[in-house]
């Protein structure tokens, strides 16, 4: 089966897709940050809000591709601020099921786009 490259945005110019379908069953998710999806502003305060953005963001798309956040397999979290890890991680266990949670990488100390506090990368399966 031919992978499924999906941009939300064709004529952007950005050099990614923003969803890789694989074998019509894994989704390949690029970074999320805390923009307003149907506005396309990003939503800005301290990282609690920002964590409930993308979150948001992330189980919005993953439903609109046939999965739920129980069905994240890994997440990787980019943190521009480590020391708000505790912060990030007390909205982020708000998302998942507590017997569901993706396997995870979190770092920090990195310049994200457009002063984001916060950008996460998911891979998920489509729910059966």
């Amino acid at each position: 089966m031919a992978n499924e490259y999906i941009r939300f945005v064709p004529e952007d110019g950005c050099p990614y897709s923003d969803v890789v379908v694989v074998d019509g069953e894994f989704l390949f998710l690029s970074g999320l940050v805390s923009e307003d999806m149907d506005s396309g502003e990003l939503v800005t305060g301290d990282i609690t809000v920002q964590t409930r953005q993308v979150l948001s963001n992330l189980k919005r798309i993953l439903e609109q591709h046939g999965s739920d956040m129980a069905h994240v397999i890994r997440a990787e979290v980019l943190l521009s601020d480590f020391s708000e890890r505790n912060e990030m991680n007390a909205e982020y266990v708000k998302h998942f099921p507590a017997e569901a949670l993706p396997a995870r990488l979190c770092y920090g100390g990195v310049a994200l786009a457009d002063n984001c506090k916060i950008e996460i990368i998911a891979i998920a399966r489509k729910a059966v």
